[in-house]
């Protein structure tokens, strides 16, 4: 008995453990689960099944047909006229003999009586188009590099919103211990302000300033707690997890200080080179050239083969008569057309035109972005260490203060400024290490060279 209720022990306290988790594994979990994620890797699937329809327009068109048809009345024919009958009759007409041939001369010989059911195959095979089915399957295969793109795109910006969500969750967890430590620090002050108060040696004014203090520390204690709640809630949704799943990260944001980039003309090369967006609007510049000779296209002759086989019950005349299949060769051009070909040639001429534009000042956008991103890193990182030096101040500046306020060489309004500093130094350099996470998360997602990352932190 005992050992089962250790046993259910040591389950509920496993239950109840937090799970670790990594940025690189979070990562991972997000592009097994987001959903919009897998919305794009659907399109990419249905481009592909576009893609290989478009090269079907390179086949023959085979139908099968039945039809049935009531005509009005059945088609008769007359082997001679009645002029013709009568001068026949008046040439045999002494030959009683031949009276029944003429008779029968006389009626009329049906061809087709007035229900018709036939079959047929048909077949049409496109020769000439004008370029219509060549240049549509270079757009259906531009349309699948472009879900290729877009899926590449989709897992960059999902990247970039996991460091944010990640990290986020480790920033205000950092500010949540800073504030608390800080809050701490106020409720001694406050503690020793009324000891002090008690013995006489301070007013009670220095004691209500230390209260003060500490019942603002409270709250700000309480709104940071809220604030890693919410951040919390925000990284198990992006995870696709329970909202109030508990998660062990990282404890702090900590920046290698040997790590090294390579220079800014590198990572705007790179960004030029391998970044999805530019290559959609790429992209959008071959789609407009190929529209463009899609429509003029229109002007040209469409030639063709056909050919079709009739299958019938041979219950007629005209039905015996007829062949049972036929081909050839057929060609049109029209001259002219209510679409507007004119027009929409141009308008093509000028969507290409309207795509290298915007191509070239997405460029220049994207080269003001790579440097804004690089020199923001930078500019993080001498800030990070540098503030190092700032904590160790505001730190002794605390300590000298405490000492000075026991012995009433200080007040409580400055040892609480020196409590309040030390939190805002350790905070303030808390927030330039996510910054600097984000940065580099941009940085790198623009290069595409997103797995190396993590070797930029201890």
């Amino acid at each position: 008995m005992k050992r089962w209720i250790f046993l259910l022990i040591c389950i509920a306290m496993s239950s109840g453990k937090a799970e670790y988790l990594e940025l690189q594994s979070a990562y991972k979990q997000v592009l097994d689960s987001n959903d919009g994620l897998k919305s794009t890797q659907h399109a990419v699937q249905k481009q592909e099944k576009l893609n290989l329809a478009s090269k079907m327009l390179y086949l023959p068109q085979v139908s099968l047909g039945a039809y049935y048809v009531r005509l009005q009345e059945p088609m008769n024919m007359h082997l001679v006229n009645q002029s013709q009958l009568g001068n026949l009759s008046g040439n045999i007409g002494g030959n009683p003999a031949l009276a029944p041939l003429l008779q029968h001369l006389g009626q009329p010989v049906t061809l087709q009586d007035q229900n018709v059911i036939f079959g047929a195959v048909n077949i049409i095979y496109p020769i000439f188009t004008g370029g219509k089915r060549y240049f549509a399957n270079k757009l259906s295969q531009i349309a699948l590099e472009d879900s290729y793109l877009a899926l590449k795109l989709k897992e960059l910006s999902l990247f970039e919103d996991c460091v944010k969500l990640y990290y986020g969750v480790v920033l205000n967890k950092q500010i949540l211990y800073t504030l608390e430590s800080a809050n701490s620090g106020h409720l001694t002050h406050y503690q020793n302000a009324q000891k002090l108060q008690n013995k006489g040696q301070i007013a009670r004014l220095e004691t209500l300033q230390a209260q003060v203090n500490y019942d603002k520390s409270s709250i700000d204690v309480k709104k940071a707690s809220d604030n890693l709640i919410i951040a919390n809630m925000a990284l198990n949704a992006m995870l696709n997890r329970e909202s109030k799943e508990r998660l062990e990260l990282v404890k702090q944001i900590d920046i290698k200080q040997d790590a090294r980039l390579e220079s800014l003309e590198y990572f705007i090369n790179k960004t030029l080179e391998v970044y999805p967006a530019l290559s959609l609007m790429d992209n959008k510049i071959k789609s407009t050239k190929q529209l463009s000779h899609i429509e003029f296209s229109t002007f040209l002759p469409e030639v063709g083969l056909f050919g079709s086989y009739m299958m019938n019950d041979n219950s007629s005349v005209l039905d015996k008569a007829m062949p049972n299949w036929f081909a050839g060769v057929g060609a049109k051009w029209s001259l002219i057309t209510p679409g507007g070909r004119i027009q929409k040639y141009q308008a093509s001429k000028i969507a290409s035109i309207e795509a290298e534009l915007a191509k070239s000042q997405a460029t220049k956008d994207l080269k003001t972005l790579c440097e804004k991103t690089y020199n923001e890193v930078l500019s993080f990182k001498s800030q990070y260490f540098s503030l190092q030096s700032s904590i160790e101040l505001a730190n002794e500046n605390l300590k000298l203060r405490q000492k000075a306020f026991l012995q009433g060489m200080s007040t409580s309004a400055e040892v609480s400024d020196a409590q309040n500093a030390l939190a805002l130094a350790i905070i303030e350099r808390q927030s330039v290490a996510y910054n600097y996470a984000i940065a580099l998360a941009r940085l790198l997602s623009l290069s595409d060279e997103v797995d190396r990352f993590y070797g930029f932190f201890n």
